[in-house]
Order: structure tokens, then C-alpha cells, then sequence
């Protein structure tokens, strides 16, 4: 098995990025590296082989390589498999680790055998390209990877203030984590059993099983969170703001507002108004 070494792949530099295309009669063969990198598929569909399992590769899958992480890459389709890579640099990761994620163990960290995988809506994938794109134009100097490594970080984080348990079915927990956008949960507990792909009846069992509630009141909860970062972020008039939630009653939007903070919105917001 080749081994990669940093010096090989960029030299003094901080960071690498590259989008490739790779086909079925030429695969990336397997190989391990003493560096960090994250990938993500733009088109086509491939089986990533990983510390010795194989994992599906579709468009928005988007996975995060550890150093100590082995693996090649088969794509199944005609078309080709297109990525975007950003190698960078094991140092970096033991700046980050102890300042922005210290007993956490997810992302980069986690234990697990395999690397870290999400599947990201196109939305998402349409911004990480859009980074990618600035930190291959910037200069190759540290605080450009860092601040492209915590926009990606902090973007998938949302995802991991209310993990599901280990035993979770993988289409709730990508429903979960899709249902958290306010294009999605503004289409409330309809468009959230549309993400599950499941009948209510099903949806309904699975979700009281793994998150102790109605499907109906895990959307709410994610709205009325939304809806009280924007309350003690601005002046946006709180009817705007149950609409950006979905809610075209107001009167429903204070019941299920107070029924979360025990405050009304106007109490909310005066309680959480700071001085300039």
C-alpha cells in the first residue's frame, strides 16, 4: 500500500486543494497519507473503501479523512466521479482540537473506525464549493485553511447539538439533520415525514422511540429555536419572524413560543436585549 507524505503533496504549505475526476477503468487506488483531508462527491457515484469497509458515494456526500485513515476510491458510474479535496496539514488539527472542540469527539476526532460521513443538501454543497473556490485563490498561509476548516466545522455542528442515538435508522437521522434548515422546517412536520420517506404511522413509532416525542412537536422545538436566535439577534417584527418559521398564525406561534421558554416573544426579547 503507497503511503503519502505531506512533503510530497505540498511541500511548506499549509493546505491543498483540487477538485478531481476519477472513471471506473482508472480508481483511486488505495493508500494511506500522514495528513488530514476532507472530501466531498460533486457528480457521479463510487464506493469509498475505507480501513476496510466499503461506503456508497453519491453527490453531496462529503467525508472527513484522519491521518491515521486508509482508503481508495471506485467509481461505479459512465460519468466519472467528480471531487473537491482540501488536504491540509495533521498540525492544524491539534491547533483546532483543544481551542474550538476539546472533549468532543466527533468530526476529525471521532473514535470510530470509519471517518466521519454526511450526506449534504445541494445548498450546502453549492457554499463548501464556493469556499473552496476563495481558499484555492488565497495565499497558502495558515489563517486561510483555519478559517475555512471552522466554516465547515461549524456548519455541520448544527447537526450535532441534538444527536440521535447510535441505534437511529440512517434515514431519520438524515431527515433530522435536513429538517434543520429554514427551508425545511418552515414546511413543517409534512415536509419533515417527506425527508423521513416513510409512512406517518412509521415515522411517528420511530421518532417517539429514539427522541421521546411526536414528530410534530421535534419540528416545533427546532422553529421555536430558530425563532428565539432570531429574537435576541434584531428588531425583526416577531409576525415576520412566525412566518420565516412557517407559522401564519400568530396567535399559534405565541402558544408554542411560550410553551418552549415560558415567555411571551416581547418578554423574550426585552430579557435578552443587551446595551450598545
Amino acid at each position: 500500500m503507497t503511503i503519502l507524505h505531506w512533503k510530497e503533496i505540498a511541500g511548506k504549505a499549509p493546505f491543498h486543494a483540487a477538485r478531481t475526476t476519477h472513471y471506473r477503468a482508472r480508481p483511486l487506488a488505495y493508500h494511506g497519507h500522514d495528513f488530514a483531508e476532507l472530501f466531498w462527491i460533486d457528480a457521479g457515484q463510487g464506493i469509498h473503501r475505507v480501513n476496510g469497509v466499503s461506503v456508497p458515494l453519491q453527490p453531496g456526500s462529503l467525508v472527513l479523512m484522519r491521518p491515521s485513515d486508509c482508503h481508495g476510491i471506485h467509481p461505479t458510474g459512465s460519468e466519472g466521479l467528480k471531487l473537491t479535496n482540501i488536504a491540509f496539514h495533521r498540525a492544524t488539527l491539534d491547533f483546532l482540537k483543544p481551542r474550538y472542540f476539546s472533549g468532543q469527539n466527533w468530526a476529525f476526532w471521532q473514535g470510530e473506525k470509519c471517518p466521519a460521513i454526511w450526506q449534504v443538501e445541494p445548498s450546502q454543497l453549492r457554499r463548501f464549493n464556493r469556499w473552496a473556490d476563495e481558499l484555492a485563490n488565497a495565499s497558502r498561509e495558515n489563517l486561510h485553511i483555519d478559517r475555512f476548516l471552522l466554516n465547515i466545522l461549524a456548519e455541520l455542528s448544527r447537526t450535532q447539538s441534538d444527536p440521535l442515538p447510535d441505534d437511529a435508522p440512517e434515514w431519520l437521522t438524515q431527515a433530522c439533520r435536513a429538517i434543520q434548515k429554514a427551508e425545511n422546517f418552515s414546511g413543517g412536520v409534512e415536509r419533515f415525514l417527506s425527508l423521513c420517506g416513510r409512512s406517518r404511522e412509521h415515522v411517528a413509532r420511530t421518532v417517539r422511540l429514539h427522541l421521546g416525542m411526536t414528530p410534530t412537536a421535534y419540528v416545533n422545538r427546532i422553529r421555536m429555536a430558530y425563532a428565539q436566535r432570531q429574537i435576541e439577534m434584531g428588531d425583526q417584527g416577531i409576525l415576520d419572524i412566525a412566518l420565516d418559521c412557517g407559522i401564519g398564525n400568530l396567535s399559534h406561534f405565541y402558544r408554542l413560543f411560550r410553551a418552549e421558554t415560558a415567555m411571551t416573544p416581547r418578554a423574550y426579547r426585552l430579557s435578552h436585549r443587551k446595551p450598545i
